[in-house]
């Protein structure tokens, strides 16, 4: 019997991608909320999870062998302008998921950031000095002491993932090849660094974590740090497109931005010690990304709309609407 692994935030990138990689080897949930989605091998339910009472209840009714607990407002300018709702998402929530977990027994898997750092080091470790310079960091770290304190054995996995995305929202990667394929220039940071890792490594290294009984904070990212501009250039490159259409500019010249870490790179070492393993090159993950073009989340996810004879619109549909026209490159330009 396959085992169970129920995901929040469902109708996020990181979760339809998950989905889509692990589907053939697990019995998948999505736990959907305002949007509502259909994905081909995975079960969804439409569930509130604003408090512990509600966490529990559905968790208690699907049995998750494991929860990827994706759900999280990534919206910098959002966290900013919003702390209330930063908070009740990206801390209250995650200290609820984990203490249900911790009472019913299942693996958490809680997904963190890479922007809890000043951003004047290279490759953060796990025992770097957190700092961060935001809002959206701040409730992020936040949320990881909540699930430390509340759920023992927990997996934190600190990242900075890409991959394709869906038609309600797009990927940094999509951002970047849509202006491509349109013969139109992008400007992206050259003095903002990351360490990106493509969403399908990235599962893969968790769930050998998993396997492994792992606990603790884990960086689970590429080997390669590199500059936004030059993340543009190689996926430019491999795709063959102009790399001339690409600009370099500084973020210093986005004055209007919410602050943010100039260098997010982390260190993935710890878990190649652990896993004694090496991470898929970037070029090798540009080439998973580039086979994965006509059968990506844009390809496979169905988004449901108002169905033919209905002629009102609820609360949940002027939310869906909200969060589309709130939604941007969250890890770019």
């Amino acid at each position: 019997m396959k085992k169970k692994v129920l995901i929040t935030g469902g109708s996020g990138l990181l979760a339809v991608n998950w989905a889509l990689s692990i589907r053939g080897d697990y019995a998948v949930t999505l736990i959907l909320h305002h949007k509502k989605i259909s994905l081909s091998g995975v079960d969804k339910d439409v569930a509130s999870l604003d408090s512990l009472d509600e966490c529990s209840s559905v968790l208690a009714k699907h049995q998750p062998d494991i929860v990827i607990h994706t759900a999280g407002l990534a919206n910098v300018e959002e966290c900013e302008s919003d702390p209330d709702l930063a908070q009740e998402v990206n801390v209250d929530l995650a200290k609820n998921i984990a203490i249900v977990c911790s009472d019913q027994g299942i693996k958490l898997v809680h997904i963190s950031t890479d922007h809890l750092f000043l951003g004047d080091q290279e490759l953060a470790t796990e025992e770097s000095i957190t700092n961060p310079v935001n809002n959206y960091g701040e409730t992020k770290l936040l949320g990881e002491q909540q699930v430390l304190e509340n759920c023992k054995d927990a997996l934190i996995v600190r990242t900075n993932f890409f991959c394709w995305g869906a038609k309600y929202h797009q990927s940094f990667s999509d951002f970047i090849l849509n202006k491509l394929k349109k013969n139109k220039q992008s400007n992206l940071f050259s003095d903002v660094y990351f360490t990106p890792i493509l969403v399908d490594e990235l599962v893969k290294k968790t769930h050998q974590l998993i396997d492994s009984n792992a606990i603790g904070i884990f960086n689970i990212v590429g080997s390669e740090r590199m500059s936004k501009y030059e993340f543009g250039i190689k996926l430019a490159k491999h795709f063959n497109f102009d790399s001339g259409l690409i600009n370099k500019i500084s973020i210093n010249a986005k004055s209007s931005l919410v602050k943010r870490p100039k260098d997010m790179s982390l260190s993935n070492k710890k878990l190649c010690q652990v896993l004694n393993c090496e991470i898929a090159s970037f070029d090798e993950q540009l080439r998973t990304l580039k086979e994965q073009e006509n059968k990506n989340a844009d390809n496979q996810v169905v988004l449901d709309i108002i169905p033919y004879g209905r002629h009102y619109i609820d609360e949940d549909d002027i939310q869906a609407v909200v969060d589309v026209l709130r939604q941007g490159a969250y890890t770019g330009p």
